[in-house]
């Protein structure tokens, strides 16, 4: 059964279903929930066709923000109820022509919706997408016309779109020496480029640059995931292209495999499988044999034993980027590992099964020596402490130089963060000088002095600006991540749905009043004298205001942090996790962030 036709099904269940009590459209924080009824849109679930105009201008409005759902006392979800009606709304959008993007301007293209659709089914990538959910996707996609030499985004810049190239000719380059552009490659009509970007996160590994005028298809990454989630085919085809893409790369990307020969590698990695975690899926169990290799492409996973009868266990060490392990159990012949693996984070692994492994070593004997003489030193470490004694305290871990420091920057979500604000509270006087700079210069204070507490030193409820942010899939682009790696709110597009506040792991996203009112006398006084708790209640939102998502944004457009700048004793400062990772010694947790 296609994504549609189990959407439809779950959608009609749900509206026989339904109380009508009217709580979610009291949730929905679209103006034209207002004007449209539940019995309206019940109705639309089981027509064909949709023509009620105010039932029309509501699902078109629709973000699938979701905040209907928990509203919903029965536990229905009106969120599928109305992304159906949505569907069958944008499947009846007649043709119309669509606007071109050239540089600041906005002009008629000349392509009509049906017509682009039709020309987008050419391209081998959207082969498997009916046409309704092409003309869907077209619907949130924007043609850029560029000139030549004009650069449409920048190497190591996150670009987060889908681009696919419908005239011209564009060329992907890197930094050589002295800054020189190396040319890598040139794409011509019915390329594509950017499906790293939107599947995994990454910022463009290439500069992209018009070779002549060019036209390009930009589809965010919001649309992709969307016709990703409803249309089986296209997502088993980004799938596995990703998958292809990744191994590929990995393959030339200087890591523990780089001491082999290059057909080894290529060999190696043929029928290698790539991976990918969610935080607690678990690789490798305990006392199980190893069947297979894995070699970590991105991501953090925990090792621990067991240490009683109850289950509890103890972290030993944590695997992370360019770690191998599986290898030596293999190599040995182990019945029963030592040690179970589980993913702490959203984590990507390369799987190579045991018996390719053995096939490839038999073909290339240097490389056995290669792999067992850089059998991992993490996975050294984590046998050797599997055959010691546990310690008195579980939270220790013996024998290694990651003990506190790495279980706080992983198990507590930290590593994840590119950009995490610290506050040594041995130094901090509580002069509240970095919440009012903040407030000062961005109207409202996107900081609270709350939060992780480690030792003397505090993590903040301030944005990390995630490697892989899971906020980030705002249909209306509310909240979008700038080419340098920042997360920012675009106030003009915030539709106050708190999607993406519920989404941060951290609840480092708050929603405030779009227009606060002038504080009086009373609760300038409370500011005053500390009671930022009182303060803060004063503040809450009223039914009826409009809202806006407000977040630390690392103050892009100004050359310092206010937060930082403002301390007066150097008690604040950010750090970048995975460096911290990178070059830390075995030193207690201060001299690691100094």
């Amino acid at each position: 059964m296609e994504s549609r036709e189990d959407l439809a099904l779950k959608a009609q269940t749900d509206v026989m279903a339904c109380i009508g009590c009217n709580d979610c459209m009291l949730a929905c924080p679209l103006p034209q929930a207002k004007l449209v009824t539940i019995a309206e849109l019940n109705e639309g679930v089981h027509l064909p066709v949709i023509t009620n105009p105010r039932v029309v201008e509501f699902v078109t409005a629709c973000t699938q923000c979701r905040q209907c759902v928990p509203a919903c006392p029965a536990d229905l979800s009106r969120a599928d109820m109305v992304l159906h009606n949505k569907m069958k709304v944008e499947d009846r959008v007649p043709n119309f022509t669509l606007m071109l993007q050239v540089g600041m301007r906005v002009l008629p293209s000349g392509w009509t919706l049906d017509a682009l659709a039709a020309r987008v089914s050419e391209v081998p990538l959207f082969a498997s997408a009916t046409s309704t959910d092409l003309r869907a996707l077209l619907l949130k996609g924007t043609l850029r016309q560029l000139a030549q030499t004009e650069v449409l985004c920048k190497e190591n810049e996150f670009y987060d779109r889908l681009c696919i190239l419908l005239g011209g000719a564009i060329e992907q380059s890197i930094s050589g020496p002295g800054g020189r552009q190396v040319q890598i490659l040139v794409l011509g009509e019915g390329s594509f480029f950017g499906e790293m970007a939107v599947m995994a996160d990454q910022p463009e590994p290439y500069t992209v640059r018009a070779l002549t005028p060019s036209l390009v298809l930009e589809l965010p990454k919001a649309a992709v995931a969307r016709l990703m989630s409803t249309s089986a085919p296209f997502k088993a085809t980004m799938d596995e292209l990703y998958r292809r893409r990744a191994l590929w790369t990995y393959a030339r990307t200087p890591t523990v495999l780089s001491a082999l020969p290059e057909q080894a590698i290529t060999d190696l990695l043929d029928e290698a499988e790539l991976r990918t975690l969610k935080a607690g899926d678990v690789v490798l169990r305990e006392g199980s044999a190893p069947t297979d290799a894995y070699l970590i492409k991105t991501g953090f996973l925990r090792v621990a034993r067991k240490v009683d009868a109850t289950g509890a266990d103890r972290a030993l060490v944590y695997f992370r980027e360019g770690d191998l392990f599986g290898l030596t159990g293999l190599l040995m012949g182990e019945k029963a590992s030592p040690f179970s693996v589980t993913a702490t984070t959203r984590s990507e692994v390369i799987r190579i099964p045991g018996a390719h492994l053995f096939s490839v070593l038999g073909r290339y004997p240097q490389a056995r020596a290669v792999l067992e003489g850089n059998a991992h030193t993490a996975e050294r470490v984590a046998r050797e402490n599997s055959f010691m004694p546990a310690p008195a305290s579980s939270a220790q871990m013996p024998g290694t130089q990651l003990a506190m420091s790495t279980e706080v920057l992983v198990e507590k979500g930290l590593a994840g963060g590119r950009e995490v604000l610290v506050v040594d509270q041995n130094k901090c006087v509580n002069c509240q000088n970095c919440v009012d700079a903040c407030g000062r210069r961005h109207t409202y204070s996107r900081l609270h002095l709350r939060g992780l507490q480690v030792e003397n030193f505090l993590f903040p409820a301030a944005c990390r600006h995630c490697e892989d942010p899971v906020c980030l899939l705002c249909s209306v682009n509310g909240i979008v991540r700038m080419p340098s790696g920042e997360i920012t709110i675009v106030e003009d597009n915030c539709i106050g749905c708190g999607a993406c506040a519920e989404r941060c792991p951290y609840g480092n996203i708050r929603m405030h009043t779009a227009h606060p009112p002038q504080e009086g006398f009373l609760l300038r006084l409370m500011g005053v004298l500390g009671f930022r708790a009182q303060k803060e209640a004063q503040e809450e939102l009223k039914p009826g205001d409009r809202r806006l998502a407000v977040k630390c944004d690392l103050c892009a457009g100004y050359p310092d942090y206010a937060c930082v700048t403002a301390c007066p004793v150097g008690a604040m400062f950010r750090i970048d996790p995975m460096k911290s990772l990178e070059t830390q010694a075995a030193s207690a947790l201060p001299h690691r962030f100094a």
